[in-house]
Formats: structure tokens, sequence, C-alpha cells
């Protein structure tokens, strides 16, 4: 008796355990009822390329963003530059030695950022064909058309906005006189 009370308890252990080691199945997902979204458009330049041939695009592209490293240290050049300045100007005494200095650096850091830019910009419209060069003046224009739209807009928004008119902005008041000398 005692062998089947044992058989019994294991049995019915053994059942209980197998019960708790399959766990039901997940539900299944439901359908999807909405269409995905479509593809973003493509950011930052490629956007203003879009009736350019494939090749002009790459081309355009690589010309943006070539020698983005020498771009980014002259661009922190420009940065510290400005710092010297605005440091010499907040010092109790002006040094304009040192203002100039700081000056002709940002001059030449900014000046070295452009014309790295504009030579890869003329070796890219030197690859391109004349159809893509007259697709990226025709895409400038259309981008340079919208700019001046939407900056119209908003200066319009914010003249109704604040009264608009040549009243805008009052006039700036008179100078006191000056004392003598």
């Amino acid at each position: 008796m005692k062998i089947l009370l044992t058989a019994s308890a294991a049995l019915l252990c053994a059942t209980a355990a197998a019960a708790q080691v399959t766990p039901p199945a997940p539900p299944s997902p439901p359908a999807m009822t909405t269409p995905p979204m479509p593809p973003m458009p493509p950011r930052g330049g490629m956007r203003g390329f879009g009736a350019m041939s494939e090749p002009g695009r790459q081309a355009m592209m690589g010309a943006m963003r070539a020698d983005r490293a020498a771009n980014r240290a002259d661009h922190d050049r420009v940065k510290a530059s400005r710092d010297r300045m605005l440091a010499v100007l907040d010092a109790e005494r002006l040094d304009t030695a040192a203002l100039k200095r700081a000056m002709d650096e940002e001059r030449e850091a900014a000046n070295a950022m452009k014309a790295r830019r504009q030579s890869a910009m003329l070796a890219a419209f030197q690859s391109l064909s004349v159809a893509d060069r007259r697709a990226f003046v025709a895409d400038a224009r259309s981008m340079r058309d919208r700019v001046e739209t939407r900056v119209e807009k908003r200066m319009n928004r914010r003249m109704k906005r604040h009264g608009g008119g040549d009243d805008m902005v009052p006039p700036m008041p008179p100078m006191p006189p000056q004392p003598p000398r």
C-alpha cells in the first residue's frame, strides 16, 4: 500500500509539473490595419537635387561632404578666434593689436573653409552632365524662391501680429546733449 501511495504521489507531481512546463501559446498579433508609412524624403542637401540623375546627386553630395574633418577644425579655429575677440573686448583696457590679430585669424580660418568648399564644388560641377547642371540650377532657383516666400510669409504674420506698418518699431529718442569737455 505504501508503494501504491508513493507511486500515486509521484504520478500526481509529474502531471502537475508537466502542466506547468508547457505555457499556453501567446495570442497571435492582430492584423495590421493601417498601411506602413511611406519612406521619408531625403534629408539635407539631397532634397535640393531632386531633378538630377543619381550620379549627379552623388557627385554633389560628395562635394558637400568633402573634407569634413578639416572644415570642423577650421570651424573650431573660427570659434576660438571669436572667443579671443570677446576676451579682448571684455578687458578693462582695449588692446587693439590683439583684437586685430584675433580678427585676422578668424578671417583666415573662414576663408580657408570657404576655399576648400568652393574647390570641392568646382570639381563636382565639372563632373556633371549638361542636363544635371541645368537641373541643379533649376533646383537652386526653386529653393531660393521657396525660402524667400517663407521669409515673406513670416514677416507678414509678424507685422499682422504686431500691428504692422512703419510704426511697428518706435523711432529712436533723440540723443541727449553732450556735456562740454
